[in-house]
């Protein structure tokens, strides 16, 4: 006992049982607020030029009032933790969001309503009956100006959430009975997008109906190869006076002009050149070296501006459209906004017993006018909208052949959002922000080389001062 006592005086004991105690301390310290600062799921700084980590104050304004549930079911982004540390700031900003991060076989329910597959990776927003699902190809562009990625997550949840939010869905009734495409045979990728958008898609078949349905936000016109009948045409006629919209596909169709179709084409100065079609010469214009397969020109507006500067669209044996002359189309109370015109290179082609790929004398070369907005005044109060493209393959199921793969033609390029933000325009839809994150502008972005190195840092650094410490504190004991 005597001899435990004494050894437990000496000074250099005492001092190495504190050295211990104080190391053991410190780095329960340090676990402990980690621990804590995991719990509590503290918003992580964000050094990022753009804010890739943040949730804008524009999104938080949007979102902050909904009062109705929504939750968010993360599928497949169990290690991506960026997007998932981005979705909680929504929560964060609003209870009523709620994220929920899991596996897809978790869920068999939710597999079966959504038609889903293990290995899907898959965000779908739920509201009530309405959702929307999302791809993690949907989460980011590419911008060909600029030659940068360009990250849409905020943009998509925060318009996802508002959408299926909304009082109201949108209704577009698409035109049938006149030898038009239909959902059904030539256009269900289209349909299932705009169901996704959370609109009603529906078919409208006039001499069932009588009517145009009150509720019709947008009237679709797809390429009828037969005339209206006169009731047809005067319901329509009558549908437009009333401040209705209408989206008016139309691939040429070689016959001669249906003269009912072209009376309400008249509301708007226009007339589609339904005899022939437009060719490039250049190559760089053209998809797969496919003259009648063409990359146009497409402006700088508010349904086009972002796909303009993502690669444009892909249009198959487009034809041209033509404007009344400027006093009939003021008189006519119309203001026209083109949205798609022909490169300088192209040409339209009206005798298709030519077969050389190169402009002869028969054809004409200009800049022709592909896709427009027309806005026409009704009175003081109410206007009718119009949107024409003299194209309707670009938006239907209809495959082509590319790199030994049959790929739907509105899978090429921008041509998706080519109809979906034209139809978002038209029922007021569009997306309510538009926040597109620079991922190639970013002045410090984490690679894995970096992430080891700061772990290093962050663990290692620590233990060598320690250690170091000890060490001195040894070697100064034994001077």
């Amino acid at each position: 006992m005597k001899k435990c006592s004494e050894l437990i005086k000496k000074k250099w004991l005492i001092n190495r049982f504190k050295t211990i105690f104080i190391v053991v301390l410190l780095i329960s310290i340090y676990i402990g607020i980690n621990v804590l600062v995991q719990r509590l799921e503290l918003t992580d700084i964000d050094v990022t030029q753009n804010k890739l980590y943040t949730i804008s104050s524009e999104s938080i304004d949007k979102i902050k009032n909904i009062e109705k549930e929504v939750i968010i079911y993360f599928f497949g982004f169990e290690k991506n933790e960026k997007i998932i540390d981005l979705a909680k700031q929504y929560s964060k900003n609003n209870s009523n969001i709620i994220i929920q991060n899991i596996k897809i076989t978790d869920r068999p329910d939710l597999m079966e309503k959504y038609n889903l597959q293990d290995g899907d990776d898959v965000i779908v927003i739920q509201s009530g009956d309405r959702n929307k699902i999302l791809t993690s190809s949907d989460l980011s562009t590419y911008d060909y100006t600029t030659y940068e990625e360009i990250d849409l997550t905020e943009q998509k949840l925060t318009n996802s959430i508002l959408d299926i939010t909304a009082d109201e869905k949108p209704s577009i009734y698409f035109l049938t009975g006149h030898g038009e495409y239909t959902l059904e045979s030539h256009m269900i990728i289209l349909s299932e997008y705009l169901k996704n958008e959370v609109n009603e898609v529906k078919s409208l078949d006039l001499l069932v109906t009588n009517k145009i349905p009150e509720d019709c936000s947008v009237l679709a016109i797809c390429s009828p190869t037969e005339d209206f009948k006169d009731f047809e045409t005067q319901l329509i006629i009558d549908y437009i006076n009333n401040g209705g919209k209408i989206i008016f596909l139309n691939d040429p169709s070689f016959k001669d002009t249906l003269l009912n179709v072209q009376k309400i084409l008249d509301l708007f100065g226009l007339s589609f050149d339904n005899k022939g079609i437009l060719l490039e010469e250049d190559a760089s214009k053209m998809v797969m070296q496919t003259p009648n397969l063409i990359k146009p020109d497409i402006s700088y507006t508010d349904i086009t501006k972002n796909i303009a500067s993502d690669g444009g669209v892909a249009l198959l044996s487009s034809s041209k459209i033509d404007f009344k002359e400027d006093n009939e189309m003021e008189e006519l109370g119309l203001s026209v906004e083109k949205l798609i015109t022909s490169s300088k290179t192209a040409f339209y082609r009206n005798n298709l017993t030519i077969t050389t790929n190169t402009k002869t004398n028969q054809d004409e070369q200009s800049e022709f006018t592909i896709g427009a907005l027309i806005s026409k005044k009704i009175d003081e109060n109410t206007s009718s909208k119009i949107i024409v493209i003299a194209n309707n393959s670009f938006a239907t199921d209809y495959q082509i052949n590319i790199a030994e793969q049959r790929i739907p033609c509105i899978y090429l390029y921008n041509n998706k959002d080519l109809i979906l933000n034209a139809i978002a325009y038209l029922t007021n839809k569009e997306d309510k922000i538009t926040i597109r994150k620079d991922i190639g502008s970013v002045t410090y972005t984490v690679t894995e080389e970096q992430d080891r190195l700061i772990k290093v840092i962050i663990f290692g650094v620590p233990i060598i001062i320690i250690a170091t410490g000890i060490i001195v504190w040894q070697v100064r004991r034994r001077k």
